[in-house]
Protein backbone atom coordinates (compact mmCIF):
# COMPACT_ATOMS: atom_id res chain seq x y z
CA UNK A 1 0.00 0.00 0.00
CA UNK A 2 1.34 3.44 -0.93
CA UNK A 3 0.04 6.54 0.86
CA UNK A 4 1.02 10.13 0.18
CA UNK A 5 1.04 12.56 3.12
CA UNK A 6 0.97 16.26 2.18
CA UNK A 7 2.07 18.69 4.91
CA UNK A 8 1.18 22.41 5.08
CA UNK A 9 3.81 24.52 3.36
CA UNK A 10 5.26 25.86 6.60
CA UNK A 11 7.55 23.39 8.40
CA UNK A 12 9.50 20.32 7.26
CA UNK A 13 9.21 16.62 8.07
CA UNK A 14 11.16 15.17 9.84
CA UNK A 15 10.23 17.89 12.32
CA UNK A 16 13.50 19.81 12.65
CA UNK A 17 11.68 23.11 13.31
CA UNK A 18 8.88 21.89 15.56
CA UNK A 19 5.18 21.90 14.84
CA UNK A 20 2.71 19.53 16.53
CA UNK A 21 1.43 18.03 13.27
CA UNK A 22 4.94 17.72 11.87
CA UNK A 23 6.08 15.93 15.03
CA UNK A 24 3.09 13.57 14.90
CA UNK A 25 3.85 12.60 11.31
CA UNK A 26 7.57 12.30 12.04
CA UNK A 27 6.76 9.81 14.79
CA UNK A 28 4.28 7.93 12.59
CA UNK A 29 6.89 7.48 9.86
CA UNK A 30 9.51 6.43 12.42
CA UNK A 31 7.16 3.81 13.87
CA UNK A 32 6.45 2.48 10.39
CA UNK A 33 10.20 2.01 9.86
CA UNK A 34 10.14 -0.84 12.40
CA UNK A 35 8.08 -3.18 10.20
CA UNK A 36 7.43 -1.30 6.96
CA UNK A 37 3.70 -1.98 6.94
CA UNK A 38 3.06 0.97 4.60
CA UNK A 39 5.06 2.66 1.86
CA UNK A 40 4.73 6.39 2.49
CA UNK A 41 5.43 9.39 0.31
CA UNK A 42 5.77 12.50 2.48
CA UNK A 43 5.76 16.00 1.01
CA UNK A 44 6.84 19.09 2.95
CA UNK A 45 8.87 22.25 2.55
CA UNK A 46 12.62 21.88 2.14
CA UNK A 47 14.99 22.00 5.07
CA UNK A 48 18.61 20.90 4.85
CA UNK A 49 18.66 19.21 8.25
CA UNK A 50 15.36 17.40 7.60
CA UNK A 51 16.56 16.17 4.22
CA UNK A 52 19.71 14.73 5.76
CA UNK A 53 17.71 12.87 8.42
CA UNK A 54 15.25 11.58 5.80
CA UNK A 55 18.01 9.70 4.00
CA UNK A 56 17.93 7.01 6.71
CA UNK A 57 14.31 6.02 6.05
CA UNK A 58 13.59 2.83 4.09
CA UNK A 59 9.81 2.94 3.84
CA UNK A 60 9.20 6.65 3.22
CA UNK A 61 10.06 8.62 0.12
CA UNK A 62 10.49 12.27 1.11
CA UNK A 63 9.74 14.98 -1.44
CA UNK A 64 10.80 18.51 -0.57
CA UNK A 65 9.45 21.71 -2.11
CA UNK A 66 11.82 24.65 -1.82
CA UNK A 67 9.96 27.84 -0.85
CA UNK A 68 11.56 31.11 0.16
CA UNK A 69 8.97 32.66 2.44
CA UNK A 70 8.75 36.29 3.55
CA UNK A 71 6.77 35.32 6.66
CA UNK A 72 4.93 32.42 8.23
CA UNK A 73 1.13 32.34 8.27
CA UNK A 74 0.17 29.76 10.90
CA UNK A 75 -3.56 30.55 10.92
CA UNK A 76 -4.37 29.04 7.49
CA UNK A 77 -7.29 31.46 7.20
CA UNK A 78 -6.37 32.29 3.62
CA UNK A 79 -4.04 31.12 0.90
CA UNK A 80 -0.75 32.92 0.68
CA UNK A 81 1.08 33.64 -2.56
CA UNK A 82 3.19 30.49 -2.20
CA UNK A 83 0.37 28.01 -1.82
CA UNK A 84 -0.66 27.55 -5.46
CA UNK A 85 2.99 27.18 -6.45
CA UNK A 86 3.36 24.56 -3.71
CA UNK A 87 0.43 22.58 -5.11
CA UNK A 88 1.66 22.84 -8.70
CA UNK A 89 5.03 21.43 -7.71
CA UNK A 90 3.38 18.64 -5.71
CA UNK A 91 1.28 17.64 -8.69
CA UNK A 92 4.33 17.36 -10.93
CA UNK A 93 6.05 15.18 -8.32
CA UNK A 94 3.19 12.73 -7.71
CA UNK A 95 1.08 12.68 -10.90
CA UNK A 96 2.74 9.51 -12.20
CA UNK A 97 2.97 7.69 -8.88
CA UNK A 98 0.59 4.82 -8.18
CA UNK A 99 -0.90 6.05 -4.93
CA UNK A 100 -3.64 4.30 -2.99
CA UNK A 101 -4.49 7.39 -0.95
CA UNK A 102 -3.53 11.05 -0.64
CA UNK A 103 -3.89 12.47 2.87
CA UNK A 104 -3.87 16.22 3.45
CA UNK A 105 -2.33 16.82 6.88
CA UNK A 106 -4.11 20.00 7.92
CA UNK A 107 -3.54 23.54 6.74
CA UNK A 108 -5.84 25.28 4.25
CA UNK A 109 -7.82 22.14 3.50
CA UNK A 110 -10.39 23.80 1.22
CA UNK A 111 -7.58 25.35 -0.80
CA UNK A 112 -6.33 21.92 -1.81
CA UNK A 113 -9.26 21.60 -4.21
CA UNK A 114 -6.95 23.11 -6.84
CA UNK A 115 -4.64 20.11 -6.49
CA UNK A 116 -7.00 17.28 -5.58
CA UNK A 117 -9.58 17.82 -8.34
CA UNK A 118 -6.99 16.15 -10.59
CA UNK A 119 -7.23 12.90 -8.60
CA UNK A 120 -10.13 10.49 -7.94
CA UNK A 121 -12.14 11.63 -4.92
CA UNK A 122 -12.07 8.16 -3.33
CA UNK A 123 -8.30 8.52 -2.94
CA UNK A 124 -8.48 11.86 -1.13
CA UNK A 125 -8.55 12.02 2.68
CA UNK A 126 -8.11 14.97 5.03
CA UNK A 127 -6.66 14.77 8.53
CA UNK A 128 -8.13 17.59 10.64
CA UNK A 129 -5.49 18.99 13.01
CA UNK A 130 -6.90 22.49 13.50
CA UNK A 131 -10.32 24.10 13.50
CA UNK A 132 -9.80 25.80 10.11
CA UNK A 133 -12.42 23.64 8.39
CA UNK A 134 -12.87 26.17 5.59
CA UNK A 135 -15.84 25.67 3.30
CA UNK A 136 -17.76 22.57 4.39
CA UNK A 137 -19.50 22.05 1.04
CA UNK A 138 -16.22 22.28 -0.87
CA UNK A 139 -14.57 19.88 1.56
CA UNK A 140 -17.41 17.40 1.23
CA UNK A 141 -16.88 17.43 -2.52
CA UNK A 142 -13.10 17.05 -2.30
CA UNK A 143 -12.61 14.37 0.35
CA UNK A 144 -13.97 10.86 0.71
CA UNK A 145 -12.98 10.64 4.40
CA UNK A 146 -12.20 12.96 7.32
CA UNK A 147 -9.82 11.83 10.07
CA UNK A 148 -10.74 13.43 13.41
CA UNK A 149 -8.18 13.63 16.23
CA UNK A 150 -10.80 13.66 19.02
CA UNK A 151 -14.53 13.25 19.55
CA UNK A 152 -14.68 17.01 19.89
CA UNK A 153 -13.22 17.22 16.38
CA UNK A 154 -15.77 14.69 15.10
CA UNK A 155 -18.59 16.88 16.35
CA UNK A 156 -16.95 19.98 14.89
CA UNK A 157 -16.76 18.39 11.44
CA UNK A 158 -20.32 17.10 11.63
CA UNK A 159 -21.87 20.11 13.36
CA UNK A 160 -23.91 21.36 10.40
CA UNK A 161 -24.42 17.84 8.96
CA UNK A 162 -23.08 18.85 5.53
CA UNK A 163 -20.38 16.27 6.17
CA UNK A 164 -22.14 13.05 7.24
CA UNK A 165 -20.98 11.09 10.27
CA UNK A 166 -20.12 8.01 8.18
CA UNK A 167 -17.42 9.98 6.37
CA UNK A 168 -15.60 10.71 9.65
CA UNK A 169 -13.10 8.36 11.32
CA UNK A 170 -11.72 8.88 14.84
CA UNK A 171 -7.92 8.66 15.12
CA UNK A 172 -6.65 9.98 18.45
CA UNK A 173 -3.25 11.65 18.36
CA UNK A 174 -0.21 10.01 19.92
CA UNK A 175 3.39 10.63 20.89
CA UNK A 176 6.61 8.66 21.06
CA UNK A 177 6.15 7.74 24.71
CA UNK A 178 9.73 6.59 25.21
CA UNK A 179 10.95 10.12 24.46
CA UNK A 180 9.17 11.43 27.56
CA UNK A 181 9.60 8.46 29.86
CA UNK A 182 13.36 9.04 29.97
CA UNK A 183 15.00 10.42 33.10
CA UNK A 184 18.15 12.38 33.77
CA UNK A 185 20.60 12.02 36.64
CA UNK A 186 20.50 14.12 39.81
CA UNK A 187 23.67 15.86 38.64
CA UNK A 188 22.04 16.71 35.29
CA UNK A 189 18.97 17.99 37.11
CA UNK A 190 21.13 20.19 39.29
CA UNK A 191 22.95 21.64 36.27
CA UNK A 192 19.74 22.28 34.36
CA UNK A 193 18.03 23.91 37.32
CA UNK A 194 21.08 26.13 37.79
CA UNK A 195 20.93 27.08 34.10
CA UNK A 196 17.44 28.48 34.64
CA UNK A 197 18.09 30.00 38.05
CA UNK A 198 16.01 27.41 39.90
CA UNK A 199 16.87 26.75 43.54
CA UNK A 200 17.05 23.22 44.94
CA UNK A 201 13.76 23.53 46.84
CA UNK A 202 11.78 25.49 44.22
CA UNK A 203 8.50 24.07 42.95
CA UNK A 204 8.65 24.34 39.14
CA UNK A 205 5.46 25.06 37.19
CA UNK A 206 5.78 24.31 33.48
CA UNK A 207 4.11 25.82 30.43
CA UNK A 208 5.14 24.25 27.12
CA UNK A 209 3.74 25.47 23.83
CA UNK A 210 3.50 28.38 21.45
CA UNK A 211 3.61 31.77 23.11
CA UNK A 212 0.47 33.09 21.45
CA UNK A 213 -2.61 34.64 23.13
CA UNK A 214 -4.84 31.62 22.45
CA UNK A 215 -2.65 29.34 24.58
CA UNK A 216 -3.53 31.23 27.78
CA UNK A 217 0.08 31.91 28.78
CA UNK A 218 -0.73 35.49 29.77
CA UNK A 219 -3.47 34.27 32.11
CA UNK A 220 -1.02 31.74 33.55
CA UNK A 221 1.48 34.49 34.37
CA UNK A 222 -1.31 36.51 36.02
CA UNK A 223 -2.31 33.43 38.02
CA UNK A 224 1.29 32.69 39.01
CA UNK A 225 1.69 36.20 40.37
CA UNK A 226 -1.24 35.57 42.73
CA UNK A 227 0.19 32.38 44.29
CA UNK A 228 0.28 32.56 48.08
CA UNK A 229 3.62 30.69 48.13
CA UNK A 230 5.21 32.28 45.09
CA UNK A 231 8.49 32.67 46.97
CA UNK A 232 9.15 28.94 46.70
CA UNK A 233 8.07 28.64 43.05
CA UNK A 234 9.43 29.18 39.55
CA UNK A 235 7.47 29.35 36.30
CA UNK A 236 9.14 27.94 33.18
CA UNK A 237 7.68 29.13 29.87
CA UNK A 238 9.01 26.83 27.18
CA UNK A 239 8.36 27.69 23.54
CA UNK A 240 8.15 30.49 21.02
CA UNK A 241 5.42 32.03 18.89
CA UNK A 242 6.44 30.31 15.66
CA UNK A 243 7.80 26.96 16.84
CA UNK A 244 11.44 26.63 15.75
CA UNK A 245 11.50 30.02 14.01
CA UNK A 246 13.31 32.06 16.63
CA UNK A 247 11.45 35.34 16.38
CA UNK A 248 9.77 37.54 18.98
CA UNK A 249 6.29 38.95 18.50
CA UNK A 250 4.57 41.90 20.14
CA UNK A 251 2.83 39.41 22.40
CA UNK A 252 6.18 37.96 23.50
CA UNK A 253 7.30 41.43 24.53
CA UNK A 254 3.98 41.94 26.36
CA UNK A 255 4.56 38.72 28.33
CA UNK A 256 8.03 39.86 29.29
CA UNK A 257 6.69 43.27 30.33
CA UNK A 258 4.04 41.88 32.69
CA UNK A 259 6.68 39.58 34.18
CA UNK A 260 9.19 42.34 34.96
CA UNK A 261 8.17 42.77 38.59
CA UNK A 262 8.88 39.07 39.29
CA UNK A 263 11.48 38.45 36.58
CA UNK A 264 13.55 36.32 38.94
CA UNK A 265 10.58 33.93 39.23
CA UNK A 266 9.67 33.49 35.55
CA UNK A 267 12.06 32.00 33.00
CA UNK A 268 11.43 32.19 29.24
CA UNK A 269 13.48 29.42 27.63
CA UNK A 270 12.48 30.01 24.01
CA UNK A 271 12.03 27.08 21.66
CA UNK A 272 13.30 23.71 22.88
CA UNK A 273 13.63 20.73 20.55
CA UNK A 274 10.90 18.16 21.18
CA UNK A 275 13.56 15.50 21.68
CA UNK A 276 15.03 17.55 24.57
CA UNK A 277 11.76 18.45 26.29
CA UNK A 278 11.92 15.45 28.62
CA UNK A 279 14.86 17.10 30.35
CA UNK A 280 12.71 20.13 31.18
CA UNK A 281 9.95 17.79 32.39
CA UNK A 282 12.47 16.10 34.68
CA UNK A 283 13.01 19.34 36.62
CA UNK A 284 9.31 20.28 36.68
CA UNK A 285 6.68 19.52 39.31
CA UNK A 286 3.40 20.65 37.71
CA UNK A 287 2.36 21.11 34.07
CA UNK A 288 -0.25 23.69 33.09
CA UNK A 289 -2.15 23.76 29.79
CA UNK A 290 -4.26 26.95 30.12
CA UNK A 291 -5.64 27.22 26.55
CA UNK A 292 -8.42 29.76 26.09
CA UNK A 293 -9.37 28.50 22.62
CA UNK A 294 -10.58 25.04 21.68
CA UNK A 295 -7.68 22.60 21.43
CA UNK A 296 -8.74 19.76 19.16
CA UNK A 297 -6.42 17.41 21.04
CA UNK A 298 -3.28 18.74 22.77
CA UNK A 299 -0.13 16.66 22.35
CA UNK A 300 1.54 18.67 25.11
CA UNK A 301 -0.97 17.13 27.54
CA UNK A 302 0.10 13.58 26.67
CA UNK A 303 3.78 14.57 26.79
CA UNK A 304 3.33 15.88 30.33
CA UNK A 305 1.37 12.79 31.36
CA UNK A 306 4.03 10.47 29.95
CA UNK A 307 6.64 12.26 32.05
CA UNK A 308 4.54 11.64 35.15
CA UNK A 309 3.46 15.21 35.83
CA UNK A 310 0.20 16.26 37.50
CA UNK A 311 -1.70 18.77 35.39
CA UNK A 312 -3.93 21.80 35.54
CA UNK A 313 -5.79 22.14 32.23
CA UNK A 314 -8.69 24.11 30.85
CA UNK A 315 -11.91 22.56 29.63
CA UNK A 316 -10.81 23.12 26.07
CA UNK A 317 -11.90 21.10 23.03
CA UNK A 318 -10.63 17.53 23.18
CA UNK A 319 -8.42 17.92 26.26
CA UNK A 320 -11.04 16.53 28.71
CA UNK A 321 -11.07 13.35 26.58
CA UNK A 322 -7.37 12.78 27.29
CA UNK A 323 -7.15 13.41 31.04
CA UNK A 324 -9.33 12.48 34.00
CA UNK A 325 -9.83 13.77 37.51
CA UNK A 326 -7.14 11.50 38.91
CA UNK A 327 -4.28 13.11 36.97
CA UNK A 328 -5.54 16.63 36.27
CA UNK A 329 -7.62 19.50 37.53
CA UNK A 330 -9.91 20.59 34.70
CA UNK A 331 -11.04 24.20 35.00
CA UNK A 332 -13.42 26.35 32.96
CA UNK A 333 -11.86 28.92 30.63
CA UNK A 334 -14.24 31.64 31.78
CA UNK A 335 -13.97 34.96 33.62
CA UNK A 336 -12.77 33.08 36.73
CA UNK A 337 -9.95 31.30 34.91
CA UNK A 338 -7.08 33.14 36.64
CA UNK A 339 -8.63 32.76 40.12
CA UNK A 340 -9.42 29.06 39.65
CA UNK A 341 -5.99 28.34 38.20
CA UNK A 342 -4.34 29.98 41.19
CA UNK A 343 -6.44 27.93 43.62
CA UNK A 344 -5.53 24.63 41.94
CA UNK A 345 -1.85 25.51 41.74
CA UNK A 346 -1.79 26.56 45.39
CA UNK A 347 -3.38 23.24 46.32
CA UNK A 348 -0.82 21.21 44.36
CA UNK A 349 2.08 23.25 45.70
CA UNK A 350 0.91 22.56 49.27
CA UNK A 351 0.29 18.83 48.73
CA UNK A 352 3.36 16.98 47.40
CA UNK A 353 1.83 13.55 48.07
CA UNK A 354 -1.18 14.36 45.90
CA UNK A 355 1.15 15.67 43.20
CA UNK A 356 3.00 12.36 43.23
CA UNK A 357 -0.18 10.28 43.12
CA UNK A 358 -1.60 12.32 40.22
CA UNK A 359 1.73 12.00 38.40
CA UNK A 360 1.69 8.21 38.74
CA UNK A 361 -1.81 8.09 37.29
CA UNK A 362 -0.72 10.39 34.46
CA UNK A 363 1.90 7.85 33.43
CA UNK A 364 -0.61 4.99 33.40
CA UNK A 365 -3.17 6.94 31.38
CA UNK A 366 -0.60 8.08 28.81
CA UNK A 367 -0.05 4.48 27.64
CA UNK A 368 -3.19 4.76 25.48
CA UNK A 369 -1.43 7.30 23.28
CA UNK A 370 1.69 5.50 22.05
CA UNK A 371 2.86 5.38 18.43
CA UNK A 372 2.45 1.61 18.02
CA UNK A 373 -1.24 1.93 18.89
CA UNK A 374 -1.48 4.94 16.61
CA UNK A 375 0.00 3.16 13.59
CA UNK A 376 -2.21 0.12 14.20
CA UNK A 377 -5.33 2.31 14.34
CA UNK A 378 -4.22 4.23 11.26
CA UNK A 379 -3.83 0.98 9.31
CA UNK A 380 -7.24 -0.30 10.46
CA UNK A 381 -8.91 2.84 9.14
CA UNK A 382 -7.09 2.67 5.81
CA UNK A 383 -7.84 -1.05 5.38
CA UNK A 384 -11.51 -0.43 6.11
CA UNK A 385 -11.55 2.07 3.27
Amino acid sequence: MKICLIMPNVFPVPATKGGATEMLITNLLAENEKEGKINFVCISVYDEKAKKISEDYKYTEFIYINQKRDNLDLTFEKQDKYFEQYMDEIYEKIKDKKLDFIIIEGGDISGYEYLLKRFPKEKCIVHIHGDAMGNYEINNNIYSKFLAISKYTENLINKNEIIPRDKIELLYNAIKLENFEKTITQEEKKELRAQYGIEDNDIVILFSGRTIPQKGVKQLIESFKELKNIEKCKLLIVGSANYGERVKTEFDYELEKISLDIKDKIKFTGYVENTDLYKIHNISDIAVVPSIWEELFGLVVVESMSSGLPLVVTKSGGIPEIVDGKCAFIIEKDQNLVKNMTEKLDFLIDNPNIRSEMGRHSKVLSKKYGMKEYLDNFIKIIEKM
